[in-house]
């Protein structure tokens, strides 16, 4: 499932977040700062005027994921939601494709994983 495994409890790191409806679908979108890695990005977000806030908007398999990153389900009852609520020609492998999603997630600093 993941590297965490089916009973890892992921838990949104991310408070700066929203829910909108697209053509009757809920999407989540996330909006974050971006911070100079060092000082010449920083002389070049000011150079071209830069916006540092950038936004990541989930479509609806993403949005069923997030709203359920929450602390109180596990991976694999996520992977379940996620397998129920959506076309499986869209998330099949359930598990693959959430693992990968949950991992993309953690890296970006987004989620975390309440056994750690």
């Amino acid at each position: 499932m993941s590297a965490h495994g089916p009973t890892a409890i992921p838990r949104r790191a991310v408070e700066d977040w929203r829910e909108t409806t697209v053509d009757g679908d809920s999407r989540v979108t996330i909006v974050r700062t971006k911070t100079p890695r060092n000082r010449l990005d920083e002389f070049l977000f000011d150079l071209f005027g830069t916006s540092r806030e950038r936004e990541l908007t989930f479509d609806a398999v993403g949005t069923t994921v997030w709203r359920h990153c929450d602390g109180d389900h596990t991976v694999a009852e996520i992977a379940a939601v996620v397998a129920d609520t959506h076309d499986d020609e869209r998330v099949d492998p359930v598990d693959e494709t959430l693992a990968h999603f949950l991992m993309q997630l953690k890296e970006r600093g987004l989620i975390r994983f309440e056994n750690e």
